[in-house]
């Protein structure tokens, strides 16, 4: 981030504008907005035009845009066009990443009811998915080759994933057959034993304690 922040600052202002309003509002400055970023003093214009694009409308629907590809979410998938307008107005209202992260991670309800469920469900509950998945969106990690075998370039581990899998493993997903609501649920048996089906005697596997 230093390295790139000294890079910025070291581009022309029109080059500045150039970069910073595609990069929040999703497109090239207009013709009046170069006038005014130029008629401004040289020492505040930056920082005026930042303050201005993140005032902007376009701000919110180029950052929901954004977020919504990261998570995955589908306005056509359970919970998907909730979980949207969820992201919208999260961003609207300038709630922490941490906080937007902790919801979808963590959610347990109905689809729509509890827009962030729409995360959990878009890999059905799946909680071997899910650990490969939440890796690479909120932590940049691929891991989801360790499923099968130890990462063979990485320090993770067979065991490694599982324990990371075993996060979601007590998370189902449900459908009612009268209503078709699609929800989740915590229960007490986790889905997620070790060593893994089909290495050793079944009545050595065992519920897999979470572990990242």
């Amino acid at each position: 981030l230093g390295i790139k922040a000294k890079a910025i600052s070291q581009i022309d202002d029109l080059a500045y504008l150039r970069r910073v309003s595609i990069d929040l509002i999703g497109r090239i400055p207009t013709h009046g907005e170069i006038v005014q970023y130029n008629a401004w003093a040289p020492a505040e214009r930056r920082t005026k035009i930042l303050d201005k694009l993140m005032d902007d409308p376009r701000f919110v629907d180029r950052w929901t845009t954004f977020f919504a590809d990261m998570l995955r979410l589908r306005a056509n998938s359970p919970g998907g066009g909730a979980a949207l307008a969820f992201v919208h107005k999260a961003i609207e209202q300038e709630m922490p990443y941490d906080e937007i992260a902790r919801r979808f991670i963590s959610a347990n309800g109905k689809a729509n009811a509890v827009p962030e469920v729409a995360f959990v469900l878009g890999d059905n509950a799946d909680p071997m998915a899910l650990a490969g998945v939440t890796a690479q969106v909120f932590m940049g990690v691929r891991i989801a080759c360790a499923q099968c075998h130890d990462h063979p370039f990485d320090k993770w581990t067979r065991e490694d994933f599982y324990g990371f899998a075993a996060y979601f493993g007590k998370t189902r997903r449900y459908e009612n057959d009268f209503t078709n609501t699609v929800y989740t649920q915590e229960v007490s048996q986790t889905s997620v034993l070790w060593p893994p089906e089909g290495e050793g005697d079944a009545s050595d596997r065992k519920p897999m304690p979470p572990n990242s």
